[in-house]
């Protein structure tokens, strides 16, 4: 490319990459305004816009990322979380008068605390952390006038305070045992034996759990399922009662406070479909264009619902739809950089047989919309329980724009298409989805989509182990790859992640000692010799989930071997990027990267 070709092309980018979001929405106590979590400022703060004359105003102004906010329901107050250069252990804070008053309620550092709620009379908080023990979550209470912290339950699990029964005087505890295995108790407000609400054997998940105000307990499980569906529990504990039977996850779920309707979503081959029920009438589905949605939250009153939504030709942004007059219409209105959203193309979704003839479900971006052989990039979700969702991205975008397409599979062992499809890559099968990898690409070349000499592929997190994996597992494949903050090593990985998260981790992976051989052989730093493709890499120094280490391990073992590696370090952030200073320097060096040893290859 030339000189000028090369600005452009970056130029171009750093516009997709200021787009801005803003999600979290919660109503004010009067219903009049919603707060927020917005990056408008570049890094993600707390805002509030006016219902009526929908002006924001920005609330908290840090040099780190605030993680959520909570509003209070009698009175102009919130509690929100903020961390340290990326390093994920929130501080809780406390606000009113929009945020005139503020007050720090932790001040530890080196502890993560997670919010589970406001009591019934709005004079305590609910919140769990590791302090006594970094393994382990342990929940507490705090009154917010006194400032100190009571402990409610502590064992040694991984144990999440969730919410407060209406009469206050008993919280519901989440537990988690691994990623897909958990339950609910209830536990007095001032201590006392928890008592088990989920009784079950095998796996089940049990999440979204909320109190209505007769004291059930709603939530949503796939309990003896497929895929999960919303269900009510008696506080006395009982089988889940299924309320709505589904074909599809049903994944967020949200009680009006006079318990008199619910929504909820379901996630239909990646797309959000958001539905209002006012049992025992008809369930109501609420258009929206397509893409996904999260963070739903009654107004107080019970008449709006607001959530974030995210599309492809949408970025995020908070939106409401009023039951009163059936409208939907989006509140806060987050800069686009001057970018026509409206013209960008939504993927196409199509499935492919792999290997072993398992269906694999994959998004696609035709930058040529003709169906040519062109460049492309095979971007690979983290996870592994997660899912590639056809929402708004940046970096996705940019290279459509820029007439490379963009391939997204959802390979076995991703989320949102079942108990059995999740499973399937779980410890000894691991290497079966980067095996999806090389049949999906092979597919895509036959069928003359993509050009064979111009494949890369990009990935973070697990999705960074996943791109080490197809590299050093499929050599030929690739003509460049990018890594961000990814696992090059399991066991070493094991070893030095939190240790609050090493044993839901292991659960999925292996254990470390029991299954070390294993671990070792599909581990890319211990594959090293069979990459052969140009690599980028970026990492945060404070990353708490895949350390720094991972990262400088492979970066050594391939630079002693010749190979060309490049790799971007950032002291202020930790599990990706956060800070838009740090996005556009880190994006633009990888893209930039890409571009060149994919369209100088002839």
């Amino acid at each position: 490319m030339t000189r000028r070709k090369t600005e452009a092309i970056q130029r171009t980018l750093v516009r997709y990459l200021s787009v801005r979001s803003s999600y979290g929405p919660t109503f004010s106590y009067d219903d009049r305004r919603l707060v927020y979590v917005s990056d408008t400022t570049g890094v993600p703060q707390v805002w509030s816009v006016d219902l009526e004359d929908g002006a924001p105003q920005q609330l908290t102004h840090f040099e780190d990322r605030v993680g959520f906010v909570s509003s209070a329901k009698k009175s102009d107050s919130f509690v929100f979380g903020k961390d340290h250069g990326g390093d994920e252990r929130f501080q809780l804070f406390s606000a009113k008068d929009g945020a005139n008053e503020l007050t720090q309620l932790t001040d530890s550092p080196d502890v993560i605390h997670d919010f589970g709620g406001w009591s019934p009379d709005e004079g305590s908080i609910l919140f769990s952390s590791n302090a006594r023990d970094r393994a382990f979550f342990d929940v507490y209470t705090m009154q917010l006038s006194t400032g100190r912290p009571r402990f409610v339950h502590r064992s040694d699990h991984t144990n999440y305070g969730v919410g407060w029964s209406p009469d206050g005087r008993s919280v519901l505890l989440h537990r988690v045992h691994a990623p897909f295995n958990h339950d609910l108790f209830l536990v007095g407000a001032k201590g006392g034996a928890p008592s088990l609400l989920t009784q079950h054997k095998g796996d089940a998940t049990f999440t979204e759990a909320q109190f209505s105000p007769d004291g059930r307990i709603y939530l949503v499980t796939d309990l003896g399922r497929e895929f999960a569906a919303p269900a009510v529990v008696e506080p006395e504990g009982s089988k889940p009662d299924v309320l709505v039977d589904s074909k599809w996850d049903v994944e967020e779920l949200e009680l009006s406070d006079d318990g008199r309707r619910l929504a909820f979503t379901s996630n239909v081959d990646g797309l959000s479909r958001l539905i209002v029920w006012e049992a025992p009438g008809p369930q109501v589905e609420v258009k929206t264009p397509s893409g996904v949605i999260t963070g739903l939250k009654w107004s107080h009153g019970g008449r709006m619902l607001a959530f974030a939504f995210s599309g492809a030709n949408h970025n995020q942004d908070v939106w409401v739809h009023d039951l009163g007059d059936g409208s939907t219409r989006r509140v806060t209105k987050s800069s686009a950089s001057g970018l026509p959203l409206k013209d960008l193309s939504p993927p196409k979704l199509f499935r492919f047989t792999s290997f072993d003839g398992l269906s694999i479900p994959c998004f696609f971006y035709d930058a040529g919309g003709s169906g040519a052989a062109l460049p492309a990039v095979v971007y690979i979700h983290g996870g592994p329980e997660a899912q590639f969702r056809p929402g708004f991205n940046p970096v996705v975008q940019f290279f459509a724009s820029v007439g490379m397409s963009v391939v997204a599979p959802n390979v076995r062992g991703s989320t949102g298409y079942g108990r059995t499809y999740t499973h399937l890559d779980d410890v000894r099968l691991r290497m079966n989805s980067v095996a999806d990898i090389e049949s999906m690409v092979k597919h895509l070349e036959e069928g003359g989509r993509v050009d064979p000499r111009k494949v890369g592929v990009l990935g973070g997190s697990y999705g960074g182990f996943m791109v080490l994996a197809c590299m050093y597992r499929y050599p030929r494949l690739w003509a460049a790859g990018v890594d961000i903050v990814g696992i090059s090593n399991f066991v070493t990985f094991l070893k030095r992640t939190g240790p609050w998260r090493r044993k839901l981790r292991a659960a999925e992976y292996g254990d470390p000692q029991k299954d070390r051989e294993f671990l070792d052989s599909i581990s890319p730093l211990n594959n090293a010799s069979k990459i052969t493709a140009p690599l980028f890499m970026i990492h945060g120094t404070n990353d708490p989930r895949v350390p720094f280490g991972e990262t400088r391990q492979i970066e050594r073992a391939l630079k002693k071997r010749g190979r060309t590696v490049e790799v971007m370090v950032f002291e202020d952030e930790g599990h990706g990027l956060v800070k838009l200073k740090n996005r556009i320097r880190g994006y633009t060096a990888a893209t930039d990267f890409l571009l060149r040893h994919l369209l100088s290859r002839r």
